[in-house]
């Protein structure tokens, strides 16, 4: 569940940071385009504070973002949660950024205090529903043409040794 809540929450920010109206042009800028970025954030639910750090790579409906550790691969059609540590694999059928995207202008408003700079954005995305409020910072933001390219946001489950164990619930 925490790592839905995870993939969740970073797609959303990913998008919703964007598409603030202070943060139309950069929004226009990231449009259509393949970008990377580094983040950390701070999800504080309950007593004690949750905090994460990464990478990610966007590219039209797929994703890949490090975490911690953690390592999720979406190629839109479907996501791979690789925990090198465990050597364990999961893998499940996604409808990549728009399965949490599907409208990202409705979570808008549970983006506060937006800072938005030439390759970052901070702010304090919140939701009293599920009892979330995150602090987040995104920087080293970089965009290229889009590629189309597959081959990072999937894994070859074959390539890997005989002591990993992957799980299909395709």
């Amino acid at each position: 569940m925490k790592r839905t809540v995870l993939i969740l929450v970073l797609a959303v920010l990913c998008q919703a940071a964007f598409c603030q109206s202070s943060a139309d042009a950069f929004r226009k800028k990231l449009q259509g385009k393949r970008a990377t970025f580094e983040y950390s954030l701070t999800i504080t639910s309950g007593t004690v504070p949750v905090k994460h750090s990464g990478t990610v790579l966007l590219d039209g409906n797929c994703y890949k973002i490090s975490d911690n550790g953690l390592e999720y691969r979406c190629d839109g059609k479907n996501l791979w949660t690789i925990d090198p540590a465990a050597k364990e694999v999961y893998i499940e059928e996604s409808a990549g950024t728009k399965s949490y995207l599907a409208d990202p202008t409705g979570q808008l408003d549970k983006v506060k205090d937006l800072i938005v700079g030439e390759s970052s954005a901070s702010g304090v995305y919140s939701d009293p529903a599920q009892g979330v409020k995150m602090t987040f910072v995104l920087t080293d933001i970089k965009t290229s043409a889009p590629t189309g390219e597959r081959g990072p946001f999937r894994l070859d489950t074959a390539s890997l040794g005989k002591e990993w164990v992957v799980t299909d619930l395709r």
